[in-house]
C-alpha cells in the first residue's frame, strides 16, 4: 500500500511539473552497503552501484540523475542534481547485474541515508532524511486510521460516534501537515484531511483546503476536489469560477494548462458540450505548439463530437456468449452499461465487485450490463468468469471487430465504459477511476424513468 501510495503521488507530482523548467535543486545522497560475510568474506565491499534516473515522460531518453559506487568499506557520497521535487527511481547493481529497485524522494536541500547489507536488502535496506521521517510518520497515522475505518465499515463502531472518529482523524492528518510543512507527506496528509471532511463538515473541509494552496500539487487536487464539491453545491459557473481563481493562485504555466483542461472536461461531463467545444478551439489555439496538449485535445475533442452526454450511441454489434445478438437497435428502451477493458486488467478487477454491487441494486430498473473483452486469449476471458460468478452477458470472443470499436468508443484508457438510457443516448464515458461517479449517472436514468412514468 506504501509503494501504491507513493507512485500515484509520483505520478500527481509528475503531472503538476509536467514540462516545469525551474532552477536545478540538489540534495546530499550518502551512505554505506556492505555485503554479507556468507556471500563475500573477502571485506572489500567496493563497486556497488547506485543509479538514480529520471525520464520527462514516455517518449524522452532516460536521464542520469546519480551515479556512484562504494568504495572498498561500502561507503559513498556524491551530491544529486534534479529538476523538482518528487520520487526518482533508484537502482543498485554490482558487476552488472541488477540486484534492487527502490525509489528515493528528493527535496532541495535534503541529506539522504543510505544503509544496506546484499543480498537482504528487500528487508534491510534502511533510508533517512527529512521527507523519509515525515512520510514515516503519514504511514503510521495512515495505518491506525485504516484499521479504525475497517471497524467502522465493520459495524463495530456506534454510528452515534463515528462523526467524531471522522473528525478526529482529520484533525490528526492535519497535524501532520502542519508538523512537515513542504514535505510529500505534508501533502498528502493535507490531502486526506480535506477529502475525510466532506459531508461530515464542508466548510471546515474548504477553509482547510484553501490554507493548503501554498503550493502547486495542492492546487492540482483543490481543482478536481474543491471544484467537484462546488458543482455539488453551486452548481457549474461557481464551479468553473472556483477553477478560473486558482488559475490565479500560480505563474506555472502547466498548472493553468491543467486547469484549462479541467474547465473543458467538467463542461463536457455537465453536458454543456457547447460551452466544452468553444474553450477548446481557444485551448488548441493557445498551446498549438505543444504536441502534447494538442494530443490531449485532439481525443477530448472527439468525445466532444461523437460520445458526449445527450449523443447517440455509435453503432455496435456483437453476439453473447449466449447466443444473443447486441447493437443498439435492439438494446432500445433498457438502460445499459457497456464495459470495454481487457477482463486481465487489474483495475477492471478490483472494481469487479463495486460493478456487481451496481448491477444488483439497478436491476429493478431494468439495467442491463454488457462485458466486451478486449483480451487476446479466449482461456483468459473464461478463466476470469470461471473465478467469479457471471452476473451478465459477456461478449463472445472474436464475435466483433476490436479495431472498430476502438475507434468508435475513442478507448484510450482502461476501463472504459459507457452509460446508455432507455433512448439509445449516452448519459456519460467513464474511463479508468471515472467509474467511481457511475452512481450519478444511473440517478439520471432513473430520474428519467420515474418523469415518464
Amino acid at each position: 500500500m506504501k509503494i501504491k501510495v507513493l507512485i500515484v503521488l509520483a505520478i500527481l507530482i509528475a503531472t503538476a511539473n509536467c514540462g516545469k523548467k525551474p532552477e536545478v535543486q540538489k540534495a546530499l545522497v550518502k551512505g554505506n552497503i556492505t555485503v554479507a560475510d556468507s556471500i563475500d568474506a573477502t571485506g572489500d565491499y567496493s563497486g556497488i552501484e547506485l543509479l538514480v534516473t529520471y525520464r520527462d515522460n514516455s517518449t524522452e531518453e532516460l536521464d542520469t540523475l546519480f551515479q556512484s559506487q562504494t568504495d572498498i568499506e561500502g561507503n559513498f557520497e556524491g551530491e544529486i542534481e534534479f529538476p523538482f521535487q518528487g520520487i526518482y527511481p533508484l537502482l543498485i547493481s554490482r558487476n552488472g547485474e541488477r540486484l534492487f529497485l527502490s525509489q528515493l524522494i528528493l527535496a532541495d536541500n535534503d541529506t539522504i541515508s543510505i544503509r544496506g547489507e546484499l543480498p537482504g536488502l528487500n528487508t534491510n535496506f534502511e533510508v533517512d532524511s527529512r521527507e523519509n521521517r515525515a512520510m514515516s510518520v503519514f504511514n503510521r497515522i495512515d495505518r491506525n486510521f485504516n484499521r479504525v475505518l475497517t471497524f467502522i465499515n465493520a459495524g463495530q463502531v456506534a454510528d452515534s460516534l463515528v462523526d467524531d472518529e471522522v473528525l478526529k482523524w482529520s484533525g490528526i492528518y492535519w497535524e501532520v501537515k502542519e508538523n512537515n510543512e513542504g514535505t510529500f507527506a505534508s501533502n498528502l496528509a493535507a490531502r486526506q484531511s480535506v477529502s475525510l471532511l466532506k459531508g461530515f463538515d464542508n466548510e471546515l473541509m474548504m477553509n482547510r483546503l484553501d490554507t493548503a494552496l501554498i503550493n502547486d500539487f495542492m492546487i492540482s487536487f483543490a481543482a478536481s476536489f474543491g471544484k467537484t464539491h462546488i458543482a455539488e453545491t453551486r452548481g457549474v459557473e461557481p464551479a468553473i469560477r472556483y477553477l478560473d481563481s486558482l488559475k490565479q493562485l500560480t505563474e506555472e504555466e502547466t498548472i493553468i494548462q491543467a486547469i484549462e483542461k479541467e474547465k473543458i472536461v467538467f463542461y463536457y461531463d455537465s453536458a454543456e458540450v457547447n460551452k466544452a467545444k468553444e474553450l477548446l478551439a481557444r485551448f488548441e489555439k493557445k498551446y498549438a505548439d505543444d504536441t502534447r496538449a494538442m494530443d490531449w485535445a485532439k481525443n477530448i475533442g472527439y468525445d466532444l463530437s461523437y460520445l458526449a452526454p445527450g449523443y447517440r450511441v455509435p453503432a455496435f454489434e456483437f453476439v453473447t456468449q449466449e447466443g444473443d445478438t447486441i447493437n443498439a437497435e435492439s438494446m432500445l428502451g433498457r438502460p445499459y452499461l457497456l464495459e470495454i477493458t481487457p477482463v486481465a486488467n487489474q483495475l477492471y478487477q478490483e472494481q469487479y465487485d463495486r460493478t456487481v454491487v451496481i448491477h444488483q441494486l439497478y436491476q429493478n430498473y431494468d439495467l442491463q450490463v454488457f462485458t466486451i473483452a478486449l483480451d487476446k486469449s479466449e482461456i483468459t476471458i473464461n478463466a476470469f468468469f470461471e473465478e467469479r460468478a457471471k452476473y451478465w452477458p459477456v461478449a463472445e470472443y472474436g464475435s466483433f471487430d476490436i479495431q472498430d470499436l476502438i475507434e468508435k468508443f475513442n478507448i484510450t484508457r482502461i476501463p472504459t465504459r459507457i452509460l446508455i438510457d432507455q433512448k439509445g443516448t449516452i448519459v456519460k464515458k467513464y474511463v479508468g477511476d471515472d467509474f467511481n461517479d457511475v452512481i450519478n449517472g444511473l440517478n439520471k436514468i432513473i430520474t428519467i424513468a420515474n418523469q415518464e412514468s
